[in-house]
């Protein structure tokens, strides 16, 4: 690893601690928004969002949505060895896992706690599990019949078989090829996926072990196992390359029973934004984009629900599917590029991986602070994801009861128009697979809302950004992250991303590849290509020979609701579910 390199890495732990020093409204970097959803007044969501009634809310898993978010996890990659017994332990399992409404009731209380007393830890730790099952299990438990009633193809193919078309390696020698997977591979594909995550360490191993060894108990084999932390200290939230991660996430729309969003609102509701933001830059997505069975994204108009196409079996209403993807990270190797790359290109490390990314590493968006970091932008949580590409940035005004509690205005400077990517280059990661206001080569910008996902993923491995001098071992030692994404179709959302625009030079738009996650695979060619544009205008090409992120794992996976894994994935029988 080069000096230079080195030396800007080293150098990511020192933004961490200005970060925090520079957070108006402090909160946990694991939980979502300071502000008491119940604040915002009920009249702000536009007729006819859905209403999930209290049956369906203790019946959604909660990773799905809100999402666990805990600090630590641990993900448990089982396979079964007869169904009778694996029958058995699912029926053990199912009343421990975690629901939408237990998530949605620890969020809010936390919250409470946040405004009364400034904490940025819960009081009451919570353990929560979430499961999910391959289509091989599916139809192991309930026939071929019943697995080929799942209308996504990726889903029942899996991601082993579908793992050139990701683009990874087609060359069995080179790394990421699936023949060389830790978990997920042809040879070792799984049954079942079980998510645990815990505020304290020591729950969530404890919770692991019972959840093991009652899964050995009903004959079932612990394939895999991978730890998933959030990075220590200032690090805090942050993936292995030292960016600030997981800040553009959608919202969701609809209410529940008790007339809370399931997104809160936070624009004052005389803002026409209001009916398509949560918060500023959050879009308000239609929840059959994540969950079988309801209303989804219509392609053309943001405000108008589209109806579910309904290809799922019954037994499958208000499940999501699950992408689990175990992901190396190089990080010398990103480093290193960016060392040399920034001195041709005529700016330093730091910035040149920045606009690879479209972010700081604190995660103030290089579209409102172009030049350097904007510590206090990143850390205001209203601002850092409110940008467009190809329009100005707006001003917004806060609903009176954000205004209340303490959130004044976005007065950080706003980002203007850059439809050529002189700011954010076009093939920036965060422009790459999100074009927020863009046309794409599918269309209408409104096109891009059905591609989001709900993301989960964690770090797995030692830390290496922020440490000076480390020692060979550290820098050899695997690092990556566990990418985990629900959805409504892995075709149409996790795989359009990958295939058709972070692998791909030209789409979106003409730019290259996303430098993050792109893959190339040219009848064996890997070299990827970056274009940026010069402050002059003119543009300039740099190859990237080499990948910093491998696949080594994972699979395609289906979370059903919690009455289907104890009424009829347990009992071998759909019924009328």
């Amino acid at each position: 690893m080069t000096g230079e390199g080195m030396e800007a890495l080293a150098g990511i732990m020192d933004v961490g601690v200005q970060r925090l020093a520079g957070i108006a409204l402090k909160q946990s970097s694991t939980e979502d928004s300071p502000v008491d959803a119940d604040l915002v007044p009920l009249e702000s969501v536009p007729a006819g969002e859905p209403l999930i009634d209290g049956q369906a809310a203790a019946d959604i898993q909660g990773n799905v949505f809100p999402g666990f978010n805990k600090d630590h996890q641990r993900f448990l990659f089982l396979t079964m060895n007869g169904t009778d017994d694996a029958r058995t332990w699912l029926r053990w399992l199912a009343p421990r896992l975690s629901s939408m409404q237990e998530v949605l009731d620890f969020r809010r209380e936390f919250r409470r706690e946040r405004l009364l007393t400034g904490t940025t830890e819960p009081s009451k730790p919570a353990t929560w599990i979430a499961f999910a099952l391959s289509h091989h299990a599916i139809c192991k438990l309930l026939g071929k019949h019943a697995g080929d009633e799942m209308g996504d193809e990726a889903f029942r193919q899996g991601m082993a078989a579908r793992s050139t078309l990701l683009g990874d390696p087609a060359e069995q020698s080179l790394p990421g090829h699936r023949e060389r997977w830790r978990v997920g591979g042809p040879d070792s594909e799984v049954d079942f996926l079980v998510i645990v995550a815990a505020d304290i360490a020591q729950d969530v191993e404890q919770a692991a072990a019972e959840i093991v060894q009652a899964a050995a108990r009903g004959g079932l084999t612990l394939s895999f196992e991978q730890v998933g932390e959030n990075l220590p200290g200032n690090l805090s939230g942050h993936e292995h390359f030292g960016f600030k991660d997981g800040i553009s996430q959608p919202g969701i729309r609809g209410v529940t029973s008790d007339g809370e969003h399931l997104s809160p609102r936070y624009l004052d509701p005389r803002n026409p934004h209001s009916r398509i933001f949560g918060k500023p830059g959050q879009p308000l997505v239609w929840p059959g984009q994540f969950l079988l069975g309801l209303p989804r994204q219509d392609p053309a108009d943001p405000l108008a629900p589209a109806e579910d196409n309904g290809n799922f079996p019954a037994w499958a209403r208000n499940g999501s599917y699950l992408v689990c993807r175990r992901l190396n990270q190089d990080v010398p190797a990103f480093w290193d590029f960016a060392a040399t790359a920034s001195r041709e290109y005529g700016t330093s490390p730091v910035r040149f991986a920045s606009m690879m990314v479209g972010r700081w590493p604190s995660g103030a968006p290089i579209s409102r602070s172009p030049h350097e970091d904007d510590l206090s932008l990143a850390g205001d949580e209203f601002a850092h994801n409110h940008f467009l590409f190809d329009d100005d940035t707006t001003h917004w005004l806060p609903s009176k009861e954000l205004a209340e509690a303490g959130y004044k205005e976005d007065d950080h400077t706003r980002a203007t128009a850059d439809i050529f990517g002189q700011t954010c280059p076009m093939a920036g990661h965060i422009r790459k697979v999100n074009p927020r206001d863009s046309g794409t080569d599918f269309g209408a910008s409104a096109d891009t809302m059905l591609r989001l996902m709900m993301r989960r993923g964690i770090p797995y491995g030692p830390v290496l950004a922020g440490v000076k001098d480390p020692p060979p071992q550290l820098i050899a030692a695997e690092r990556g992250l566990m990418f985990v994404a629900y959805m409504s179709s892995i075709e149409d959302q996790f795989e359009f991303v990958t295939r058709r625009w972070a692998n791909s030079s030209l789409q979106p738009n003409a730019s290259g590849h996303d430098p993050i996650i792109g893959q190339s695979d040219v009848h064996g060619d890997r070299e990827r290509t970056l274009e940026l544009r010069l402050p002059g205008g003119d543009r300039e090409r740099f190859s990237l020979p080499r990948e910093w992120i491998t696949p080594t794992g994972g699979g395609y996976f289906f979370a059903p609701a919690i009455s289907a894994v104890g009424n009829v994935l347990a009992n071998g029988e759909v019924g009328d579910h």
